[in-house]
């Protein structure tokens, strides 16, 4: 599945301009920028990652640039350099840190951001299976409060999920990928009717019917990752892939408890605070992801109350 969908017209632009447009090799010195490629890391629905390096100061860092197969998408353009405006904006604490903005000779823009070590919830849960339910609720808490900074700057994420959250290895989560945000300040809204933005897996009810998405949407998808995390799954991964199961069920179907899918006991306040989270209605959710955090918090350690504490990831 896509990670995103995005209906836009194509601009055009000259067809010998595309034949310029190659991906970068390890060795790979970025033309009018003192990085090096080391070497290519993933692809997202717009860009490609690369490791590299200053040639000076000898620092890793990441290069997102734009997939040469975009090269005529100046939507896909204008919202990678929107992300990393929007970054930039951020404290850098729960998210990366920005370093630099441009556009490669070719024409395409990239921006060169923090590299973090660790890895992303989705390999971790892929590792363990489940996490414990106080780990869980620990790295729920730290996303919520990413997310509530990132609310506080208006902006609304919109693609909340296992892979866009990252556990570094010096116990920050960070909220990566905001190539679908949008902002309250966009002059441009490039979603139309009938258009919707994300991963339909992980989409609010209003966000897969195309409306207007806002921070309960953002809300949704974390109540989504604390239930997979608690479970081992999402609770509707038994409708399949399709984008019309998954609207359906988003918008209609009652998630299963999530004590019925997991291997491990799961608290009855944890399990008001996932339903809150996954109403159908945005009304019904907590107002706001810090508050849905404090919930997570007010319900403490009980009946995890044990000498040995555990770690972010238990193994």
């Amino acid at each position: 599945m896509n990670s995103s969908t995005v209906s836009v017209p194509i601009s055009t632009r000259p067809l010998r301009l595309l034949s310029a447009c190659r991906s970068l090799a390890a060795g790979d010195h970025v033309a009018g920028t003192p990085y090096t490629v080391q070497s290519s890391l993933c692809a997202g629905g717009m860009g490609q990652l690369y490791e590299v390096t200053h040639s000076t100061l000898g620092r890793r860092a990441v290069l997102k640039v734009l997939h040469e197969r975009h090269f005529a998408r100046s939507d896909y353009a204008s919202r990678l350099q929107r992300e990393a405006r929007i970054l930039a904006h951020l404290s850098g604490r729960r998210t990366p840190v920005v370093h630099d903005l441009g556009t490669l000779g070719d024409g395409r823009p990239y921006f060169v951001m923090e590299r973090l070590d660790g890895a992303d919830l989705r390999t971790e849960l892929s590792r363990h299976g489940v996490l414990s339910v106080p780990s869980a609720m620990r790295v729920t808490t730290e996303l919520l409060f990413a997310l509530a900074e990132v609310h506080d700057h208006g902006v609304v994420h919109r693609d909340v999920k296992l892979e866009n959250v990252f556990l570094c290895e010096d116990g920050r989560v960070v909220l990566l990928d905001f190539g679908v945000s949008q902002h309250d300040g966009d002059a441009l809204h490039e979603t139309g009717p009938g258009v919707a933005l994300g991963t339909p897996r992980s989409m609010a009810p209003e966000q897969i019917s195309c409306a207007d998405a806002d921070a309960r949407s953002d809300v949704y998808a974390a109540g989504l990752v604390l239930y997979e995390l608690c479970t081992g799954e999402g609770p509707f991964d038994d409708v399949g892939a399709t984008l019309h199961g998954l609207r359906l069920a988003h918008c209609n179907h009652r998630p299963p408890r999530p004590s019925r899918r997991s291997p491990q006991p799961v608290p009855d306040a944890i399990e008001a605070i996932i339903a809150r989270a996954l109403s159908k209605e945005p009304a019904r959710r907590f107002a706001s992801a810090r508050e849905m955090a404090r919930a997570i918090q007010a319900v403490g350690r009980y009946p995890f109350d044990r000498d040995d504490e555990p770690t972010l990831v238990d193994d």
